[in-house]
């Protein structure tokens, strides 16, 4: 039987990177990388500044393969009205990562995965892994791919936990 395929993912504006992980917690095994587009071409990427609505992400990862998927998230306190978005700039950027990330996590569970929140000062520091994880994967290995890894790892550690 082969094992299941975690992914982490790390939003960002207009955009996000998926690592899928394999293995366990002990020996993660990188299976792919991939950056999403979240906004349709011809489109703003930054939906508050031009106060725009809610924009659509699709992705397409082998549904029979994944068993859950974990986005970063962090913490943001924002107005809840679009007004009150639109009065300061760092709430702009603020409500745009808080849309993204939603719009993922509610990607996933449409596609009937199981979702994860994960706060991003929660992530495991793992460096040894992600090190390994880098090394099997190639550049780029930024800071949003070994975030994205992280976030995987904490799903391949949930598993184990539940084992």
């Amino acid at each position: 039987m082969t094992p299941a395929i975690v992914i982490g993912v790390m939003a960002r504006t207009g955009q996000a990177v998926a690592v899928a992980l394999g293995g366990t917690a002990g020996a993660p095994r990188f299976r792919a990388r991939r950056e999403i587009e979240l906004v349709p071409p011809g489109q703003g990427a930054q939906p508050y500044h031009a106060a725009a609505g809610l924009l659509a992400v699709a992705a397409a990862v082998p549904a029979t393969a994944v068993g859950a998927v974990a986005v970063v998230v962090k913490a943001v306190s924002v107005p809840g009205d679009l007004a009150g978005i639109l009065r300061s700039h760092a709430w702009m950027h603020a409500a745009e990562g808080v849309l993204y990330r939603e719009a993922v996590l509610a990607a996933v569970t449409e596609c009937g995965w199981a979702a994860r929140a994960v706060e991003q000062s929660a992530l495991p520091a793992a460096e040894q892994a992600i090190d390994a994880l880098g090394r099997a994967a190639g550049p780029p290995w930024r800071r949003v791919e070994k975030d994205a890894a992280r976030a995987a790892l904490t799903l391949l550690t949930a598993a184990a936990d539940n084992a």
